[in-house]
């Protein structure tokens, strides 16, 4: 059991994990995730994405589903349209500058799915990593026309851009796994406004081979030695994601 409530807020639907997610539930090391479904690239995308709306039928609120999108893809709007139609109870976006062919965030590239997100009132997560134009501060132009969105910066890159955007707009939220995991994003958020906008994830199961079960405590310990009390380490495993993905909404 997990010793502290946990939601893990970057988890991959992949064909590693096949048949194995729904254990860290019922084993009680996670209290709920957010499940990137399968890249588009991926084999089998339809026999992995199952898996999870399996999931989300049987855990409902505790289990949140991101759809992955390419804006590169020419008919990239009408195929996400097409996807919701038919699942309906998918609740977010994913968006990735750099897994296909790389590119600088801009209001033409993202603009029409960050639309299609906020219409819906879906949220959105991104990977963010420190390189040009794929940094958490490429996104303060398309955030500043949409201000209501639900906006999670993956990967907390760089720290000190994922820093300002959590304090320049009230719905981005970090998720620090691997880039920015350390603790200078605590020091500097506790600074700017406090730890309300943090989120654990695992970028599961990238954190660990063979899907294992540790690396969520592992995690919570890391998050011991950065934070100043449990309050806040619970904060970061659960009360925060509770609050962003509206998890207590009836």
């Amino acid at each position: 059991m997990a010793s502290v409530k946990y939601f893990d807020s970057h988890f991959h639907v992949w064909d590693g994990n096949k048949g194995k997610i729904g254990q860290f539930i019922e084993k009680g090391q996670v209290d709920g995730m957010n499940l990137i479904l399968a890249a588009p690239d991926a084999k089998d995308i339809e026999g992995l994405n199952e898996d999870a709306f399996t999931l989300k039928k049987k855990y409902g609120k505790r289990i949140q589903l991101a759809y992955w999108v390419n804006p590169l893809e020419k008919g990239s709007i009408k195929t996400t349209e097409r996807f919701f139609k038919k699942h309906p109870e998918i609740t977010g976006i994913k968006i990735h500058p750099c897994h296909y062919k790389p590119f600088e965030v801009s209001e033409k590239i993202v603009g029409p799915i960050l639309d299609f997100a906020k219409e819906r009132d879906l949220y959105v997560i991104t990977h963010t990593q420190p390189t040009r134009g794929q940094s958490a501060i490429a996104f303060r132009g398309v955030l500043g026309k949409r201000q209501n969105l639900r906006f999670i910066l993956g990967h907390g890159s760089t720290i000190e851009e994922s820093v300002y955007m959590a304090g320049a707009f009230k719905n981005c939220y970090i998720e620090p796994s691997w880039l920015g995991f350390f603790s200078l994003l605590f020091e500097m958020a506790e600074r700017v406004g406090g730890f309300n906008k943090l989120l654990v994830g695992t970028d599961g199961p990238i954190w660990f081979s063979g899907c294992n079960l540790e690396p969520f405590e592992d995690t919570i310990q890391l998050a011991r030695k950065y934070l100043p009390s449990m309050k806040e380490v619970k904060m970061f495993c659960y009360d925060n994601a509770a609050s962003f993905f509206r998890l207590n909404e009836k």
